[in-house]
């Protein structure tokens, strides 16, 4: 029986063990309390170092066994895509659209969408410059292409940088390219913390919050956890608990969904011919959350929408975030980047600092709540929804700007503009790629869009 927890259960239970282990230190150590560095990095950290000193294993009847660091990014890879499922079941108020400016033309989601591609294309870029460089200067055996993986891992998610890199190991044989994802995407996490957080403090401090009205963190902020008699309600059922648990009845929903996309992803990489058919699965994320869309559509058609909580359905999708993050560190493999380690570290600190550039010389000329659209793109475009939202509630805890609406709907926005992008990604690796033209000119029409639709003005901060 012992045989049948290695190693996905073992895995699992790991995650679990240092997202507690990352809980507890966040509520007793001021340091990382300070610096609001959430739980599942902790632990991501910790498991990154224990992973790659070889004590991740477990006992089995035949002693301790290494779990493999492709285990977590397997892991890492479906709760990406599963979490898709939930976002794709997620309910738009849809009041909420006319928060964000009566203009849509003018709305900061719009803004948003069109610095998302221009930092897109500037990270993609830097990563491409610095490893022909390197290669040129300095030599060695590496597929340069990897440098565009930056671009998935800080903008899109470790996920998707995960994705694209298993399509080029499995249709084009680029060795290590999965765990060179999800480096750079833990990398983004970091980069997000390490720029936000200094930011919104000198934010708070020289005053350039919009409403005027941040004040210190709550207690359960910083700790991270509720005190005695401050717990909330975290969702609401819609299911008699006497015939199903609210949780197993939404689980089982995007449990089935999910099958449907990967019967899709199958039929797929069945029929179509090589060279595509890896996207099959590779683009899993996208099957799921197209099921969850279309369910949701036409649940609403049918007027049988209220079936799902949007509470209930987003606790869940934010639960596979937490403990993706976490996975993403322990799926790294060091002798996966030990032979790009210098051109991985010189892309990551470039393209951070660059992005950190660009985002604060387009926001402080935002006519409007430039500083909290400026650090909620910031941890977006480096790390996640969930860090961009992290960081706006330092400096905007009731969420009075308009910027965490945004921040949900500016896809309606860049889904459109960026398709290109990502549908040239996975096709990186063939002769004749020309994902570099297709960055450059992003990098000259998002400007050019930007100073059209008067997003820049004079100097607010």
């Amino acid at each position: 029986m012992s045989a049948t927890f290695y190693p996905y259960v073992g895995a699992f239970i790991w995650i679990s063990i240092l997202l507690v282990l990352g809980s507890y230190l966040r509520a007793k150590i001021s340091f990382l309390q300070k610096r609001l560095i959430p739980s599942a990095l902790i632990g991501g950290l910790i498991g990154f170092v224990l992973m790659n000193t070889g004590l991740i294993g477990m006992p089995t009847a035949e002693g301790w066994v290494i779990i493999p660091s492709k285990v977590f990014g397997v892991l890492v890879y479906h709760l990406f895509a599963f979490g898709f499922v939930g976002i794709g079941l997620m309910q738009q108020a849809k009041s909420k659209t006319s928060e964000a400016g009566t203009n849509w033309l003018r709305s900061g989601a719009l803004w948003m969408a069109l610095i998302y591609c221009m930092v897109y294309a500037i990270q993609g870029i830097t990563g491409k410059t610095v490893f022909e460089l390197y290669k040129l200067v300095i030599g060695g055996d590496f597929f340069t292409g990897f440098g565009y993986l930056i671009g998935s891992g800080f903008s899109q998610s470790p996920g998707a940088a995960h994705a694209f890199g298993t399509i080029w190991e499995s249709e084009y044989g680029i060795q290590g390219a999965s765990s060179v994802g999800l480096a750079f995407g833990a990398m983004g996490f970091l980069c997000a913390i390490c720029f936000g957080i200094p930011l919104a403090n000198r934010g708070i401090k020289n005053g350039w919050v919009s409403e005027k009205t941040a004040a210190a963190l709550p207690e359960s902020l910083r700790k991270g956890m509720m005190a005695k008699g401050e717990s909330e309600n975290c969702a609401n059922s819609t299911t008699h608990p006497a015939n199903i648990d609210n949780f197993a009845f939404h689980i089982a929903v995007m449990a089935a969904l999910y099958a449907v996309g990967y019967m899709f992803a199958l039929a797929w990489s069945l029929t179509l011919p090589k060279g595509v058919s890896g996207l099959g699965f590779g683009l899993l994320y996208t099957w799921g959350m197209i099921t969850g869309l279309i369910t949701r559509k036409v649940l609403d058609k049918i007027n049988c929408i209220h079936i799902l909580d949007p509470a209930s359905t987003r606790r869940i999708t934010s639960s596979t975030i937490d403990y993706m993050i976490c996975a993403v560190f322990m799926g790294i493999s060091m002798s996966d980047i030990q032979t790009i380690l210098v051109p991985f570290i010189i892309t990551v600190l470039a393209a951070g600092f660059l992005t950190y550039l660009v985002i604060m010389y387009f926001a402080r000329r935002m006519p409007e709540y430039g500083f909290e659209r400026g650090l909620a793109i910031l941890g977006c475009y480096t790390g996640t929804v969930a860090s961009g939202i992290l960081l706006l509630r330092i400096v905007d805890p009731d969420f009075k700007s308009p910027a965490a609406v945004e921040l949900a709907i500016m896809n309606v926005f860049i889904l459109p503009i960026v398709q290109i992008i990502y549908l040239n990604l996975p096709f990186v690796p063939t002769e004749g790629s020309f994902m570099l033209p297709v960055f450059i000119a992003y990098l000259i029409a998002m400007p050019i869009a930007l100073f059209a639709l008067r997003f820049v003005k004079k100097r607010v901060w």
